[in-house]
């Protein structure tokens, strides 16, 4: 396990943006949420994800088009900035 400032354990996050780079999360339940990943430092221990939505940015997002070159698909859907970042 890494060296991380912020660490959750038996969570619940419900309709929030988090940035999970430099957080350990351990049995977490996220719903509705907006995970954004950048660098990739994180750890996501046991979590469980309801209807959340991945945003990839800067490391993370290029490492996600490499995959679709070698896939020919897309591992996962892109948030587009223009979307809403939750449902009304």
């Amino acid at each position: 396990m890494g060296d991380y400032s912020v660490r959750y354990k038996n969570s619940k996050f419900s309709h929030q943006k988090i940035e999970v780079d430099g957080t350990s999360y351990s049995n977490c339940e996220f719903e509705n949420c907006i995970i954004v990943l950048e660098k990739g430092e994180t750890d996501l221990e046991g979590c469980k994800f309801k209807d959340c939505k991945l945003m990839l940015r800067g490391n993370a997002y290029t490492i996600g088009k490499i995959i679709k070159l070698f896939t020919q698909k897309s591992p996962l859907k892109v948030l587009d900035f223009d979307e809403p970042l939750f449902e009304k």
